[in-house]
């Protein structure tokens, strides 16, 4: 999808709507993961490491779109023709930079949810 950088609200509801599968990662996880009773129908470690994958790819999705529009904004601040151009590129980069950090707090919590879940059955540090 092409998406505007320039409107900070809807670039806000965007990573919003990307995030949701982070807001579901216990949820998935309880869904994903058998009980004791069901322990031998299902493969957990398979199950796991698809869940990584995918949650994978969502970070670096977002990573990427978060990225791209810095660099974009970056690039117009050299070119700013007035201090208002210029003050306003500057806050919008400080908004991206701070969706950066936000993205790394989701990221980590994320990833310390699923290896405190998935470590009886796999170990995706030994991958890494």
């Amino acid at each position: 999808m092409a998406l505007n950088c320039e409107n900070l609200t809807e670039f806000k509801k965007y990573l919003t709507k990307l995030r949701e599968e982070d807001d579901k990662v216990i949820y998935r996880l309880n869904t994903i993961l058998p009980t004791a009773s069901f322990a031998g129908n299902v493969d957990a470690a398979a199950s796991c490491s698809k869940f990584h994958s995918e949650l994978s790819d969502i970070h670096t999705k977002r990573a990427n779109l978060i990225s791209s529009c810095l660099q974009k904004h970056e690039a117009l601040l050299t070119t700013a023709p007035d201090n208002h151009d210029r003050r306003s590129t500057l806050r919008m980069i400080r908004s991206l930079k701070n969706e950066q950090t936000v993205e790394n707090v989701i990221n980590e919590r994320s990833f310390t949810i699923l290896n405190t879940k998935c470590t009886p059955f796999t170990d995706f540090k030994a991958g890494l």
